[in-house]
Parts: structure tokens; sequence; C-alpha cells
């Protein structure tokens, strides 16, 4: 897969995707996720806003969201 983002000025091709940190907030309960993305030659880290819960998520939650948000910035 070939991502692209705003702040970034070039693609991002087939890179490892890491959760860096999960920020949760609380009293809306939502989070904001820090990932990084690495290919062979750079690291990229974005951070995905406005994961939504109910009543508490677990890193699978996390991880299906954070694969459905990058749909988002796929390109190719």
């Amino acid at each position: 897969m070939t991502y692209k983002f705003e702040q970034f000025k070039t693609e991002i091709t087939n890179p490892t995707i890491n959760i860096v940190a999960v920020n949760d907030i609380l009293t809306s309960k939502t989070c904001d996720v820090q990932i990084l993305l690495s290919t062979e030659s750079a690291k990229f880290g974005v951070t995905l806003n406005n994961f939504t819960y109910t009543t508490t998520w677990s890193d699978e939650d996390v991880f299906e969201w954070v694969n459905e948000e990058l749909n988002k910035y796929n390109i190719k």
C-alpha cells in the first residue's frame, strides 16, 4: 500500500506500521493514536485523531481502527 499525508511531500510505500502511543481523553471517550510508518529509507510519525469508544477499549480495537483510518490516506 502507498500512503500520502498532507504534512509530508512524499508518498510512503509499503511501510511497517507501529502504534507508538494511545492518548486516552477520558472526558470525551476518545483517543489520539500516534503511529510510526517505517520504510527502509525513512520513518514518519503520524497522529490519528478521534478513535471513539463507549465503555473501554482494547489494543485490538485500536489496531482495527488504525487500519481502517489509514484507508483514508491510501492512494494505491
